[in-house]
């Protein structure tokens, strides 16, 4: 029986290991080419066709082209939580060390990265960042509509401004951008979201 068991045990890990190749095949045929064309205007046929697979393979990985899309960047997005949560296993972790892990990520994976921020998906990756990190950010309380429109304005924000910062050739350094963030911390965001106030509406 321990036979039998050991050799399933290790059927299967051949058969993920196999299935991992094949995806990643696919993803990254995918990146390849979105580095010559707009990812939306990519076919199934092309992908295929640089991973050396049919497209009934491809299908049944992905639904089509933007669930693969949607399968990178949830992979993107697992790889900054883990490190975010690496960093605070060793200590909790600011605002600056918050941000500053993301930039690394960004960086680290910026041959990805540089697709997923393209002009064509830029808007939607942003958004789906930054409801990740208002689920995993260390947030304030909040409690109104007022307070959650204030994160929507500063975690789209700040993500805005750290995509454009590292696709820009006259940018500021990582340091100065992270001066920025904890500046707005510091001086906008925590009054904004620590304040009692009534909230019938902004103060002008």
């Amino acid at each position: 029986m321990k036979g039998n068991s050991s050799k399933a045990a290790k059927s299967e890990k051949k058969y993920i290991k196999a299935t991992t190749a094949t995806r990643d095949s696919f993803i990254n045929a995918f990146f390849m080419l979105a580095h010559q064309e707009n990812i939306y205007q990519i076919s199934v046929h092309e992908i295929t066709d640089i991973a050396g697979y049919n497209r009934a393979t491809f299908y049944r990985y992905f639904a089509d082209i933007y669930g693969l899309i949607e399968y990178a960047e949830d992979e993107f997005l697992r790889s900054i939580w883990k490190a975010i949560d690496e960093k605070c296993a060793e200590n909790p972790i600011g605002e600056r060390q918050f941000f500053e892990t993301m930039i690394q990520c960004f960086r680290k994976n910026k041959y990805q990265v540089s697709v997923l921020l393209s002009e064509e998906n830029r808007s939607h990756f942003l958004r789906r960042i930054s409801e990740n990190a208002k689920s995993n950010h260390c947030c304030l309380a909040i409690n109104t509509p007022k307070k959650r429109t204030i994160q929507d304005i500063y975690f789209f924000g700040v993500l805005y401004a750290i995509s454009i910062n590292l696709q820009s050739q006259d940018a500021l350094s990582d340091e100065d951008l992270l001066d920025v963030i904890q500046n707005m911390f510091d001086n906008w965001y925590r009054p904004e979201m620590e304040s009692n106030e009534n909230d019938s509406g902004f103060t002008g």
